[in-house]
């Protein structure tokens, strides 16, 4: 069930990261590694909230700042693996194929994301000690 709920906040963020790299890219002219993390960082926001509170729930509901401190170290580590893909993607096929480009980078971080959240975010209480 976790790993659903993960799939579904995933789906969501994704699509609001994308839609807003997408749009800053085309509608402000930013460069597109720059629009993929504009869109990271705000997708990122909301997925954490919607993580804590629903996708890794073990026993209470609510933010923990522990937790928010290593989904940031978290975070910094997904974001430079989105925008390493995407400014090799770019290199590779130009910005002509924004859009695939930027599916792809949100690919491979989701599986880094999922790895570090599961691993190193969310973990088990008992595997803190």
């Amino acid at each position: 069930m976790e790993a659903a709920r993960f799939l579904a906040v995933a789906v969501i963020g994704l699509i609001i990261d994308l839609a807003v790299a997408w749009s800053a890219a085309r509608f402000l002219g930013m460069p597109l590694w720059l629009a993929a993390a504009l869109g990271f960082i705000v997708a990122a926001a909301l997925n954490y909230v919607l993580h804590e509170l629903w996708t890794f729930r073990d026993g209470a509901k609510k933010l923990s700042a522990g937790r928010g401190a290593r989904y940031a170290v978290a975070l910094a580590a997904t974001l430079g693996v989105r925008v390493a893909t995407v400014a090799i993607l770019t290199a590779i096929f130009g910005s002509l194929h924004a859009l695939p480009v930027l599916v792809a980078g949100a690919g491979v971080s989701f599986c880094v994301n999922y790895l570090l959240s599961k691993y190193f975010v969310f973990r088990p209480k008992e595997s803190l000690e």
